[in-house]
């Protein structure tokens, strides 16, 4: 089951650009925003893959065996 879409206001927009020291310009904004959405769609749409019996990614050993 998908998640709601996330949305990206201005102001939080404005908030993580600052943090990351990025110049957004207002106009701009609205574009970044729309993307963000999407991006996070797909990422969301990662939970609805069965992973079945794979262990988790904490559980590798890059080791090699001779």
């Amino acid at each position: 089951m998908a998640p709601n879409p996330r949305s990206f206001p201005s102001e939080a927009l404005a908030h993580g650009a600052r943090g990351a020291r990025l110049d957004l310009a207002p106009e701009r904004a609205e574009v970044v925003g729309a993307v963000l959405a999407e991006m996070y769609a797909l990422i969301d749409r990662l939970d609805d893959v069965p992973l079945g019996d794979t262990p988790p990614a904490t559980a590798f050993d890059a080791r090699w065996e001779a």
